[in-house]
């Protein structure tokens, strides 16, 4: 079967402004990731810390496509967006050696992966990249109620 998809471009624009007594800080920030077949965007609901502390399964990184899944090695960009006004996102990445590294996403927030670089060193010392990530899970800061997310993740 002959794919009907046309690879794409997707433009990334971060945009700061700041203006502190008077005087105008800030930068805009465009970056292109090219050739790009595949997106997935979903908003969904993820549990509450008090839920058996259980982590919510938002993505996975594999060898193949499938539910929930997409290809590690095609990956090119991940927004996640916490939606909630007042409780904090637990966003947790683990590896493909059993490592987790959590960072917070507070509320009306977004935490972008660029490239296949992450912005975090191990205790060894070496700099983990999304080659190394196996599944992307978050947990809500409060005890009884959830939160809902948006995420966006585009891959060649």
């Amino acid at each position: 079967m002959a794919t009907t998809i046309v690879p794409s471009d997707l433009t990334v624009t971060i945009s700061e402004s700041y203006t502190l007594n008077g005087v105008d800080y800030g930068n805009t920030m465009n970056k292109t990731y090219i050739d790009n077949g595949q997106v997935s965007q979903r908003i969904m609901t993820i549990a509450a810390e008090g839920d058996g502390g259980t982590w919510t399964d938002i993505l996975a990184l594999s060898t193949a496509d499938g539910q929930g899944q997409v290809v590690k090695t095609e990956y090119k960009y991940f927004r996640i967006t916490n939606l909630d006004d007042t409780h904090t996102l637990h966003f947790r990445v683990a590896t493909d050696t059993n490592e987790f590294h959590s960072f917070e996403v507070t509320p009306s927030s977004s935490f972008l992966l660029m490239d296949a670089g992450v912005d975090y060193t191990t205790t060894s010392g070496a700099a983990i990249t999304f080659k190394d990530i196996i599944a992307i899970a978050g947990q809500s800061s409060h005890a009884t109620e959830s939160l809902d997310v948006e995420f966006v993740m585009v891959t060649s």
